[in-house]
């Protein structure tokens, strides 16, 4: 009897770490859907209101989901605060943030690049340049949207089999 229930255990802790990892990967994609709304408020906010960085960051961050909300608020924050400049602060910005996001290093990159030309260029560049983030950023969501049900698919499978291994070996 105690290793019937002990074997359950086992079985239900192997599925619900298998559904963990499921929505972990969902959240992925989430954020990246986020980053690319974060993007394109901002475009908005440069192309039609000619709202100031500060002033931008803080209204997006009202409207945006966390960790992109928390990060636009640090933004604005830290803009007028930094001696150096806007690009390199953001820069260092996303790589002192990086743990909340789950995004990888080549997601991070398109985030931390996005940001190198804050207040270098005219406005007209600016947004020819989030223009080419939020492209790339689409082409990112698409990636990781094909790898997802696959990747879906083998975390459960291979969370149910590391749980009948352990009960195989316990037992």
């Amino acid at each position: 009897m105690l290793k019937l229930t002990g074997s359950i255990l086992i079985i239900a802790a192997s599925v619900l770490y298998g559904w963990r990892i499921q929505q972990e990967l969902g959240e992925h994609v989430r954020q990246l859907v986020g980053m690319k709304e974060m993007f394109l408020m901002l475009w908005g906010e440069i192309s039609y209101a000619k709202t100031p960085l500060e002033e931008a960051f803080l209204q997006i961050a009202g409207q945006n989901k966390e960790p992109f909300s928390s990060f636009l608020r640090k933004a604005a924050k830290g803009i007028n605060g930094s001696e150096e400049s806007i690009g390199c602060f953001w820069g260092r910005l996303v790589e002192q943030e990086a743990g909340e996001f789950l995004l990888d290093e080549e997601e991070l990159g398109v985030l931390k690049r996005a940001g190198e030309n804050f207040g270098y260029l005219d406005g007209q560049m600016q947004l020819k340049n989030l223009e080419l983030y939020i492209d790339q950023t689409e082409a990112l969501i698409q990636k990781a949207q094909g790898e997802l049900k696959d990747k879906k698919k083998v975390s459960g499978a291979l969370s149910v089999m590391c749980g009948l291994f352990l009960i195989i070996l316990l037992v």
